[in-house]
């Protein structure tokens, strides 16, 4: 006589699907998983590269030496103003033919390439604008100090007739010098590092208007610079 299923053939059968459902979801996880744990590893292999070519770049952006800075971590302003991604590749070959993007403050002032993702490195620096400024000193005491410290002066000498103006001093340093007299424009070179006091020599009195002094003060404020290399 022929009988129906046995309950414990029913939950064999039961488990049996359940078995056949589990491994194959387990199947499609593991393979989720290993296309995901491919791309971190190759994304793994990209990173440290693209995170070293931004590092070694932003250090050499603002290398002491370099041609955008007038000492080590201080940008100059004019030369930052002229940087583009021609010149950004002409002055650091390593970005040649690679996806740069250098930025400071939010703007982007020089791009190779087509960056849209890539590895990133900031850095706090100073960038340093040169101004000039222009004073026609009272010289009854034969010297004036500057306001401000410049790394230059340039003096307009024009003395009253038959006064020689001979010699001019920066902080006791003998400068400008012409037994003759000294006329015209004339540009001496002082320390940045420390307050300029001129004292002239004449053989009379130098009347105001005698000498006109210009100098280039300059002024620091801090920026982030942000490189981003998209290899």
């Amino acid at each position: 006589m022929t009988g129906s299923a046995t309950p414990s053939t029913d939950r064999g059968q039961a488990n049996l699907v359940a078995l056949a459902v589990a491994l194959l979801a387990l199947t499609a996880v593991l393979g989720v998983a290993l296309v995901v744990a491919d791309g971190a590893f190759a994304g793994a292999d990209r990173d440290p590269g693209e995170r070293r070519l931004a590092s070694s770049l932003s250090d050499r952006l603002v290398a002491s030496h370099g041609p955008l800075t007038t000492r080590a971590n201080v940008l100059n302003e004019s030369a930052v103003d002229d940087l583009d991604g021609t010149a950004l590749a002409a002055s650091f070959p390593v970005v040649e033919g690679r996806d740069v993007r250098v930025r400071l403050d939010g703007e982007t002032v020089a791009r190779t390439g087509d960056v849209t993702g890539g590895s990133t490195v900031r850095r706090l620096v100073l960038v340093e604008r040169e101004e000039s400024a222009t004073t026609t000193p009272n010289l009854d005491r034969d010297s004036v100090t500057l306001p401000r410290r410049t790394d230059r002066v340039t003096l307009a000498i024009d003395p009253p007739t038959g006064t020689r103006l001979t010699t001019v001093r920066a902080n006791g340093r003998v400068v400008a010098y012409d037994p003759a007299g000294l006329t015209g424009n004339v540009t001496v070179s002082v320390s940045r590092f420390e307050t300029t006091t001129l004292a002239f020599d004449a053989n009379g009195t130098l009347p105001t208007g005698s000498v006109a002094l210009t100098y280039y003060p300059t002024r620091t404020i801090k920026a982030l610079l942000v490189v981003t290399v998209d290899d």
